[in-house]
């Protein structure tokens, strides 16, 4: 089964409606709290790359950020963006299939998402995948929407860090296809990784932990 892949011209809708979520991603980045020991972290689903720069920005101690999507254009749009900000040493863009990844095993020190998941064909199948991938000890987040939150609710959070109303309707307009939590729940649940919890607020979900040695 394949991810949700975008094709011009909507990646660069996407894209678009990225760019107005740069507070967000920024605010997301900072709220992961990722150790310093971490040097090596993939950027699964990472797009246009905003997240991935936001993250490098954030952690200096991160060598290098592979950003992987299932999109051949957003995998460039990712490339362009990380040698327009000067990270091209850090940040590297591949095409990359989340229910297939070509990584080795125990490859990433951490692995990240924002936004993905309600795109993945076959969740299960996705999460014991980056499980694979994910060394021992390794830290795995995966960050979304669910049960469509209210525009209200999203407002209300968007405000906080200082993001504005189109913030707030660019990430109202992409959490239309975002999935309930007992959804998530029976995924997680299926998936028989069992370091894996789910944590939540009002506007989005985190399902993550810390794999086991």
């Amino acid at each position: 089964m394949r991810p949700k892949e975008f094709h011009w011209p909507h990646s660069a809708i996407y894209s678009y409606i990225a760019s107005v979520m740069e507070p967000a991603y920024e605010h997301i980045a900072r709220q992961t709290a990722l150790p310093q020991y971490i040097e090596t972290l993939l950027d699964i689903g990472g797009g246009d790359g905003r997240f991935a720069v936001a993250l490098a920005r954030q952690y200096p101690s991160l060598l290098t950020i592979v950003t992987a999507d299932i999109s051949k254009d957003m995998a460039h749009r990712a490339h362009k963006r990380a040698e327009k900000n000067g990270l091209g040493d850090r940040i590297h863009s591949e095409v990359n299939d989340v229910h297939n990844l070509s990584y080795e095993d125990g490859y990433f020190d951490a692995i990240v998402s924002f936004g993905s998941m309600h795109h993945w064909r076959d969740p299960v199948k996705a999460f014991r995948d980056l499980d694979r991938v994910l060394k021992p000890k390794g830290i795995l987040v995966v960050i979304d929407g669910y049960d469509r939150p209210s525009f209200s609710s999203i407002r209300r959070a968007v405000s906080v860090f200082g993001g504005s109303i189109w913030t707030s309707i660019a990430y109202w307009i992409g959490s239309k296809d975002v999935l309930s939590y007992s959804e998530i729940a029976q995924i997680v649940n299926r998936s028989e990784i069992k370091y894996l919890s789910i944590l939540c607020d009002e506007q989005v979900l985190a399902v993550g932990g810390t794999k086991e040695s």
